[in-house]
């Protein structure tokens, strides 16, 4: 087992920030679909858990601000630059998405020595990165500097190889540099304000939400100047360093917040921030045979643990949804249960204010330009949240009304069958939550409504309708997504047996096709976690009896598609939703959103401990017959043995043991979860 003073060190804030570095594929995974963007789209910049403000050197690459990359939503992706190059750093960044419209980066602050051309990128070198740390060399601008965050200030120590320097702060700053076709981000009031010696203030308007700001430089000032948004700071000194800290409630909060930055100062603002990391990680303390395997784990673990941003009085970018609605928001809830709560209390009064949660909630008055991905998601969140105590019984009418409001803007015109599944598992979680209080009348309103799914599907294939517009796929890839009245769906596909064969068709179990090219681009079939669209769909073989099959698919994809370093994420972690699929598989759990249980998986750890609710501890152990053993037979809990491969969410949120006894070859088929 990882001691906690290890653990800190295994988490890499550069994985997934380059080309995806997967192998031809291998086994099943050679016959799965590489359609969208080999890469995670991640970035290595300094932030706390969960926290609002980040801090990273921008070169206006896709989709961060930071690194090479250039506009991509499918195959490898395009370089803008043959040399790792910044003009300096931002602050607030999307992780590891693709394009959404809003990326953020804003306050470009360039440290120079004096005579040094800001208007062309430097030459960056030396990067360095530990969560919640950054430090590289602008070569060009003559200046080493470093980087960290606290939750809502970031501070900057710059050493200039000249004690003639500047320091410029750009707060016109948005977005990237790259173009891209119908980009339209833009900052539409900036105001600022000299506020004494060495300090800035004021506010800025971007994508129609006001960020107040307030900035200070700490060094031998000789002059000081504000103009048209772009403040400017002479120095007489090789050393320097600042704070920016900011508030969506007022300046005044924000100076605070600055104040109390600069006295804690930028070391002390480290320690502080790797404590905090190291705390977080610490809640899942695992046994790996390889330790790669324990750099892999906890590098997607951290990535896990970037959104959404807590920022202050309510949680804002869940950039994705309908990314981190079925892994990232479940593995949160695990491992950081009072973050959880006051998560779930924010998006209550958000759905309160707004008249519901959009899809991808960010920092924009634009709410809902995502309606067309997906429907009711904030839905399973809630109620998941629900299931798990974080929302009591006494806060039912107010999740209540947030449900009903969801169920109310949700509008399937001109939209995908998947908009249908996405409303009746939906309506299936929110009548569970009647059931739980008594509500007989919105239950059984909510039962009739989940039957809605048959809408969705075309008899004669077993597959949803074929005909329509599916988002990042096709028919396949969004037809065997577990649901309400599954034995129906199986029957509506032919039957247990043909049910079974469309899934291996899916997953390439039997096919003997060869391919010309590294990754294949293969219409109607499995993603393999390049993508988020079927993440949950290996989990179908589970309604047919074959939790082996399950196993097998889990293990393909842990071996071939997660790997360590810059190329580790396989493709967009989308606010780490990929990660935290992965981080979950190893440890053989998958919650299923929307539902009391969470499925037993083939777990690739040899023992876990995890952290829940109110401090118990959730020991993980397996019993492998070979040490290539992947295939479930059998489980026991607190001394309970059990055959079914599942278990209610609320049963390990006790705490206790889940043994996992895993053997070489299949055995006799699995139990059939009968809840569903």
């Amino acid at each position: 087992m990882i001691e906690n003073h290890k653990i800190y060190s295994y988490a890499d804030p550069f994985w997934g920030n380059g080309h995806t570095a997967a192998p031809a594929g291998e086994d099943l995974a050679k016959h799965w679909n590489w359609l969208k963007a080999q890469t995670g789209n991640t970035h290595p910049g300094a932030l706390v858990p969960f926290g609002w403000v980040s801090v990273l050197p921008f070169s206006g690459a896709y989709p961060t601000g930071y690194g090479r990359n250039g506009a991509s939503s499918d195959g490898v992706t395009p370089q803008i630059s043959d040399r790792p190059a910044a003009f300096g750093f931002t602050h607030f960044h999307p992780s590891g998405t693709g394009f959404l419209g809003e990326f953020y980066n804003y306050f470009l602050i360039q440290p120079s020595v004096y005579g040094s051309d800001t208007t062309h990128i430097s030459e960056m070198t030396n990067e360095y990165a530990i969560p919640g740390y950054y430090s590289a060399e602008l070569v060009d601008y003559g200046v080493k500097f470093e980087l960290t965050a606290s939750k809502f200030a970031a501070l900057h120590r710059y050493h200039f190889a000249d004690s003639r320097a500047k320091i410029t702060v750009d707060s016109f700053q948005i977005g990237l540099k790259i173009p891209i076709n119908l980009y339209r981000e833009s900052i539409f009031n900036v105001h600022c304000v000299n506020c004494g010696s060495n300090w800035c203030e004021g506010f800025i308007t971007a994508q129609g939400v006001e960020i107040f700001f307030a900035l200070n430089v700490s060094g031998s000032i000789t002059r000081q100047a504000i103009f048209n948004g772009v403040m400017e700071f002479d120095l007489n000194s090789k050393e320097a360093e600042s704070v920016i800290a900011f508030s969506l409630v007022s300046t005044a909060e924000a100076r605070q917040r600055a104040e109390e930055a600069k006295t804690i100062g930028f070391d002390k603002t480290v320690d502080n921030t790797k404590a905090q990391w190291e705390n977080m990680l610490s809640r899942i303390k695992t046994d790996f045979t390889d330790e790669l395997d324990s750099k892999i784990f906890y590098s997607a673990l951290y990535h896990s643990m970037i959104k959404p941003a807590d920022a202050g009085y309510c949680y804002t970018d869940f950039q994705t949804m309908w990314d981190i609605y079925r892994t990232q928001l479940p593995l949160m809830m695990f491992v950081a249960p009072e973050k959880s709560r006051d998560m779930l209390l924010s998006m209550l009064e958000t759905s309160k204010r707004l008249g519901n949660f959009p899809n991808g909630f960010m920092m924009s008055v634009n709410y809902n330009r995502h309606d067309m991905q997906a429907t009711a998601l904030a839905v399973y969140t809630l109620c998941d949240g629900f299931f798990r105590n974080l929302l009591t019984k006494e806060e039912y009418p107010a999740l209540k009304a947030a449900l009903k409001a969801e169920f109310a803007h949700a509008d399937l015109s001109g939209k995908s069958p998947t908009h249908i599944l996405d409303l009746a598992g939906a309506a299936h979680a929110a009548y569970q939550a009647a059931i739980l209080c008594d509500d007989a009348e919105f239950a059984a309103e909510m039962k009739d409504f989940s039957k809605s799914w048959r809408k969705a599907y075309d008899e004669n294939t077993g597959l949803l309708i074929k005909d329509a517009i599916y988002y990042e796929g096709t028919n396949w890839n969004y037809s065997f997504r577990p649901h309400v009245d599954m034995a129906e769906r199986i029957a509506l596909a032919g039957g247990k047996e043909n049910f079974e064969k469309l899934l291996d068709k899916f997953f390439g179990f039997g096919c003997t096709d060869n391919y010309d090219c590294v990754r294949p681009m293969i219409d109607d079939r499995f993603e393999g976690m390049n993508n988020e669209s079927d993440m949950e769909t290996p989990a179908a073989y589970l309604w047919c009896g074959r939790a082996d099959k399950q196993a097998k698919i889990h293990d393909v994809i842990r071996k071939y598609m997660f790997l360590d370093g810059v190329g580790g994420c396989p493709g967009n972690n989308d606010s780490g939703g990929l990660s935290s699929w992965y981080v979950l598989s190893c440890l053989g759990l998958y919650p299923l959103t929307g539902t009391q249980y969470c499925l037993l998986t083939s777990p690739k750890v040899n023992r876990a401990e995890m952290t829940v609710a109110n401090d118990r501890q959730l020991v993980i152990e397996v019993d492998r017959e070979t040490p290539e053993a992947i295939y479930p037979a059998g489980y026991e809990f607190n001394g309970k043995t059990f055959d079914a491969p599942f278990i209610p969410i609320a049963e390990l949120l006790q705490g206790g043991t889940l043994k996992f006894t895993l053997k070489t070859k299949p055995e006799n088929g699995s139990v059939i979860p009968d809840w569903l």
